[in-house]
This record gives C-alpha cells, structure tokens and sequence, in this order.
C-alpha cells in the first residue's frame, strides 16, 4: 500500500506551505512520526511528520509552495512499490489521508520548455540532485545542472552553486575582453511563506482603511535615568530593566485612559476591549512578526519583562507557537536601536492603532527655561480616522509625553 502524503495544515488561515527543505532523502526508510521534512507557513517554519512507515518518495522539492491538501510526497509499504513509484511505472494503488480527499484535484498543467543549453555544458548522463528553485534559476540561465558541483546535503546543488558558476563564467569572461561592461544578473526571488504574508496583511491593511500619522518629540532624559536605576537595582528587582520595557508599560498605563484606541474594528462595530493584549513587534530574519502579550494591563514589570523576552526571543528563532500572534488589541513598535527618528507604521487589522518610538538623541532643548543638552525621542501615532479623530490623538500624546517625562508614574 502506498500512502499519499500532503502539505497539512496548520493553522486555520494557513492556505499553503513551502517546503523549506527535507531532512529525509528519496528512498530512506522512515516510520510513523519521523520528521521528514520543514514547512514555513505565513507564521512559523513547521516540522513535518510522516504519517506512515514505509521507503520515502520526495514529489515537492525544497522552495515549492504547495496548497494544503495537495501531495507532497508518497510512502510506499514495500520496496517494490517504491521502486514503481521512483521509477515512474504505473503506481500501486494509493491510501490518501483524510486531508487529501477534501482538497480538490489538481489540474495537470502543460510542462514547460527548458531554456536552450549550451553545447559544452550539455549533461553527461545521469540523474543530479537538485532543489527546485536550484533547477527553475539553472534554466532560466541556460545552465546545465551536470556541470555544477552540489555544496548541499549528499552532494545536491542548491542556488547559490547555480548563481557562483554563473558569477565565475562572468568573471573569466571579463577577464579575456579586458574590462567590458559587466553583466548584470537578475535573481528572482519569489514571495513565498512569511514573508508573502506580510506583503498580503500590509497591502490590505493599507487599503481597507484611512490611516493618519501623527508625531511628538518628548524628552526623555529623566526615563534614561530612571531606567539606570532600575538597572543598578537588577539583584533586588530579579530582572534587567530595558527601556523597552519602560516603554511599554506606559502604552498600558495610557491605553487604560483611552479605552478607544484598544479597540477593533470590522468596518462596522468598533469593539472596546477591557484587557490589553500588547501586540509588539519584533524584527526577524524571515520578516516581521508580533507576538501577543495577553493581559499586560495585569502585570508588574518584571512580568512584562519576561512574557516580552520569552515572546520575542522565540519569534526570532520562528518558534512561535499557534495563536502567540492573534488575538492583539494594540501595537507598539520600537526602531530605537537603529537611526531612525521618526516612521509612520502601518495598523495591524483589525485594531484602530499603532504607536511606534524613534530612537534617543542628545540635542539642545528648553529646560527649565534655559537651552540644554537633552535626550530626545519621537513617538509616533499611526490610527484609523474612521474611529476617532485628531481630538483623542493629541490626548493619547500629551498623556504618553506625561509618562516618559515623569517615568516614576509608570510603575506607580
């Protein structure tokens, strides 16, 4: 028996998968719950296991994007099924999981010409390993995969084999004509998984609402200093104080006076909600993620410290758990530790609002009626003009410049 293995899902907005690379090869023996290979959905990179013991037959190579429910892949019972399978005969019949059958067929499609290939780097016989997006970039140069040495796992060529062979032959061909002009080569880097996702959510939410942006440059000079406090006092407090976290229990503190801003909105009600649930955004390699920290409005700061690190150090690693980025009622964003001054954040749907911090820099200020050196810091509101007007944002300003300049009400 030969059973059918599909791009699962995981998640119930999750539509389709990329294979992000298989850690079985054609034709190992695996069982029942091995982990044979990783997808990334628009959230996290997802291990799969197989559903069935059996010889693995690999259908979709690494960098495809497959719809849930459409196959990936095969487990053949016995060695001769596999060896039908692999060898392109007629296959035995096949035990399709339940996810399959409610998926619909997919439509075989015309196969595509290869591009032309050169004469000197025509194949030399055999079958070469390779991943999808290695063999999609190799004939769309002309680029035979029998001429490229695989820097993979057991010897299978991966993109970057394709785009080096491709830089050396550029190269050398510069080199005889003594300095033309160079070539410039194109890489085509499809939207796929997370970072699809983000482009999806920020075009819609761009779209689907007015958003406005408006900016305040607070000093908070005195907020550094408390933060050193806190900092010299780490032993007793069980926790390093970070002005992020200073920032962010001052969101709370405001959003409990302007309940209208940690809302949501379908287009038709506007729901108040009584807990804060704190998105924040973190930057990761694979695109930006904002885990959810619920109940922040019920925590001390060495609570929301924690909850904060935990959250942000697991989106880094894309071990985020289902539901961790749901659920949000509010969103801040800190670019501090980068040279930005100020931005206009784009809201995360369907809440009303995101408030965004630039970094801190020492300029000349009015101080006590005198100019002088002060640290300064723009905070920058993005909301949605169907819900309230510029009234309530300057209110939300002024009592967020209150807080970072008064830094003990934070904690009171």
């Amino acid at each position: 028996m030969v059973t059918t293995l599909v791009m699962p899902r995981a998640g119930l907005t999750m539509v389709e998968g990329t294979i992000a690379g298989w850690t079985a090869r054609e034709g190992d023996a695996v069982k029942k719950g091995d982990v044979v290979m990783e997808f990334e959905n628009e959230k996290n990179t997802i291990e799969f296991l197989c559903t069935a013991d059996g010889f693995l037959h690999i259908t979709a190579q690494e960098g495809d994007t497959v719809p849930v429910g459409e196959p990936i892949g095969a487990g053949a019972e016995t060695k001769e099924e596999y060896d039908a399978l692999a060898g392109g005969a007629a296959a035995p019949a096949t035990e399709a999981p339940a996810a399959a059958e409610s998926a619909p067929a997919a439509e075989s499609a015309p196969a595509t010409p290869a591009a032309p290939v050169d004469a000197a780097l025509a194949p030399q016989g055999g079958r070469v390993r390779a991943t999808g997006y290695a063999k999609k970039l190799a004939r769309e140069r002309g680029i035979s995969l029998a001429a490229l040495r695989g820097t993979g796992p057991n010897g299978r060529v991966i993109a970057p084999d394709v785009l080096a062979y491709r830089g050396a032959a550029a190269a050398e061909q510069d080199y005889v004509n003594q300095g033309p002009a160079p070539v410039d080569v194109v890489t085509k880097v499809p939207m796929t998984g997370i970072r699809k996702a983000i482009a999806n959510n920020m075009f819609t939410s761009l779209q689907s609402m007015a958003q406005c942006t408006a900016a305040a440059e607070i000093d908070v000079t005195e907020l550094l200093a408390y933060r050193r406090k806190l900092v010299a006092q780490q032993e007793f407090l069980g926790c390093k104080v970070t002005v992020n976290d200073l920032l962010s229990m001052a969101v709370v503190k405001m959003l409990k006076k302007h309940p209208t801003a940690n809302a949501t909105f379908d287009g038709k009600t506007l729901c108040v909600h009584s807990s804060v649930n704190l998105s924040v955004a973190v930057a990761a390699e694979a695109g930006l993620m904002v885990p959810v920290v619920r109940g922040a409005d019920r925590m001390s700061l060495r609570e929301l410290h924690e909850a904060a690190g935990d959250l942000a150090a697991r989106a880094r690693d894309k071990r985020l758990r289902d539901g961790e980025q749901s659920g949000g009622t509010f969103t801040i964003s800190n670019v501090g530790m980068f040279p930005i001054d100020w931005s206009t954040p784009i809201i995360n749907p369907p809440q009303v609002a995101i408030l965004g911090f630039g970094r801190s820099v020492q300029k000349p200020a009015v101080f006590g009626g005198e100019i002088a050196v002060r640290s300064m810091m723009t905070v920058y509101l993005t909301f949605d003009h169907r819900v309230f007007d510029g009234l309530e944002v300057g209110r939300i300003l002024k009592d967020m410049q209150t807080l970072l300049e008064n830094p003990e009400l934070i904690t009171a």
